[in-house]
């Protein structure tokens, strides 16, 4: 079953709408500006509109993963096993937001030249994904609306503030992931939703804990890939959104 999540989180990572919009637009834009695929950088290139359209899209990709295993879930390992056994087992179910978010970064097409290629990663740079922002705040929706909306609400004020896109994404990412222990959040996480556990439930401190580790792994691999940006920005050579 968790191979199962992987595996369904990291194809739906790997729809790099980016690059199809790319391809629609015919703008080559792992060639242009920052060169990244994700939707800050066509915003750059084709305009805001398209910009967010892109991101919007990336966050649906990770927030339908989740959704998806957590149907599967609700109608296999939650009817195979009690109520009270089968809930608890529910943070399986974040694998695949955990993959989804690796898929993003390291899509499909990334490993084929990788291994076509003898793990050449100069050559399998070429079809490498986003940095994963806007897939996590998806995620962060599926696990709660409110974890969303701080994210999202974080990203706007350090926007405002600081100018710098790649901070912002940064600091909006991490904020959440320690929100998680908030008594009043827990009350409509996914697996509150009448529609789909009839039921009163509350996370332990051990639940909780799982997801805060899997969205802890969302939140580093957005650092690993804004490497460079950070270098810039210790270096005040990163570019401001305005």
């Amino acid at each position: 079953m968790c191979i199962s999540f992987a595996v369904i989180g990291y194809l739906f990572g790997s729809i790099i709408f980016g690059a199809i919009i790319s391809k629609i637009t015919k703008k080559d834009i792992r060639n242009s500006g920052s060169k990244n695929i994700g939707g800050t950088n066509v915003s750059r290139i084709l305009g805001m509109p398209i910009g967010i359209l892109v991101s919007v899209l990336d966050a649906l990709k990770g927030y339908l993963a989740v959704i998806i295993c957590w149907v599967i879930f609700r109608y296999t390992v939650f009817n195979w096993l009690t109520p009270n056994t089968s809930i608890h087992l529910y943070p399986i179910i974040y694998i695949a937001g955990v993959f989804a978010v690796v898929g993003h970064c390291w899509p499909l097409l990334f490993l084929i030249i990788l291994f076509k290629n003898k793990f050449d990663f100069q050559k399998a740079k070429t079809k490498s994904g986003g940095k994963g922002v806007s897939t996590t705040g998806g995620i962060l929706f599926a696990i709660s609306p409110w974890l969303g909306l701080i994210a999202f609400g974080t990203f706007v004020c350090v926007v405002i503030i600081t100018r710098y896109v790649s901070l912002s994404s940064m600091i909006c990412m991490f904020i959440p992931v320690f929100m998680i222990f908030i008594p009043t959040l827990q009350y409509i996480y996914l697996f509150d939703n009448s529609l789909l556990y009839t039921g009163q439930y509350s996370p332990n401190i051990s639940t909780q804990i799982i997801l805060m580790m899997m969205m802890l792994c969302n939140s580093s691999i957005i650092i690993v890939r804004h490497k460079t940006n950070i270098v810039r920005l210790l270096q005040h050579k990163e570019k401001r959104i305005f």
